[in-house]
């Protein structure tokens, strides 16, 4: 089959009420590019009415819409995969299907992967409901990290977040740690260089996994303010710390910082695969965000 500019990758589980605005804002992001494109979703055994969501969309767009409907909720590893495996664009974007795009061009940001090969990901701003930006980059986490979050959660305190980075938001172009997987874009090459999305890890972190991958196949996780993508998220996690999917959450770092042979410090990590490719990419983000303000194509 032909390839297509971009492949929008959103999976999707009992969130019917959010779904047609990720659809309708990839598919006018798409539009407003003038790019070919395809939405790919996986409905993870649904029982709301996201099924009836996407038939409706498959009217409209037509061949454009792919979907994938699996017979239990496969997490977000092996249903994202599945897109992911299937996707025929050159770009790629995964979203979440709480997550919408807004109007900015995504013109720029195609330049900027295409420009520098050494970025893997970028990692838009994501705003909240009620206008604040998300913390949606962070350092890499350690244990010691979320032990000391317990007492606040247990509590219901406001938590001290030691893998925060204090300067954030960020108004400018910046090497990250990670980003959060809430949206996501990158070139086809990165899933063919990085490899699939970790399935021993069912819900989290599988993007903060990924996003150390990407550093240590010599990709960098850049973080991009000039496109605003509005995250109506729920945080189960945080509201229900006994939950299955926050003790999921838990499984899921404690596999991912013995895979990575580190617990209590992320310096050391820091400084093998991250901070030399940062150093040398983070003056020419620099000038290529100085050129495009002056041109008009981004905006402060």
């Amino acid at each position: 089959m032909a390839g297509r500019d971009i492949s929008f990758v959103i999976i999707t589980y009992n969130d019917a009420a959010r779904l047609p605005k990720a659809l309708a804002s990839a598919a006018l992001s798409a539009r407003r590019a003038g790019w070919d494109y395809e939405i790919l979703v996986v409905d993870n055994h649904s029982q709301d009415h996201a099924p009836a969501v996407l038939a409706a969309f498959a009217e409209a767009l037509g061949d454009r819409l792919r979907v994938f409907s699996l017979p239990r909720n496969a997490g977000t590893t092996i249903s994202r995969n599945l897109a992911l495996r299937a996707a025929r664009g050159e770009l790629i974007c995964v979203m979440d299907s709480d997550a919408e795009i807004l109007e900015q061009s995504l013109l720029p940001l195609a330049d900027l992967l295409a420009e520098m090969p050494e970025i893997g990901i970028v990692g838009p701003r994501i705003l909240l409901p009620d206008g604040r930006t998300y913390d949606s980059v962070k350092l890499l986490p350690t244990l010691g990290d979320k032990l000391l979050k317990i007492p606040g959660v247990l509590l219901r305190k406001p938590t001290i977040n030691h893998d925060w980075y204090p300067d954030f938001p960020f108004a400018r172009l910046a090497c990250v740690h990670t980003a959060i997987s809430c949206c996501w874009f990158f070139r086809r090459e990165l899933f063919e260089r990085v490899g699939p999305l970790d399935e021993r890890i069912f819900y989290a972190p599988e993007d903060v996994d990924y996003c150390l991958r990407a550093w240590k196949a010599g990709r960098a996780v850049v973080y991009y303010p000039f496109l605003s993508v509005l995250h109506h998220t729920r945080q189960t996690t945080h509201r229900r710390p006994f939950s299955r999917t926050a003790l999921s959450h838990l499984k899921g770092l404690l596999y991912y910082l013995g895979k990575h042979g580190y617990w209590l410090k992320r310096d050391a990590v820091a400084a093998d695969w991250i901070e030399p490719l940062a150093y040398a990419l983070e003056p020419r983000l620099a000038a290529w965000e100085r050129r495009r303000l002056q041109k008009g194509d981004i905006a402060l």
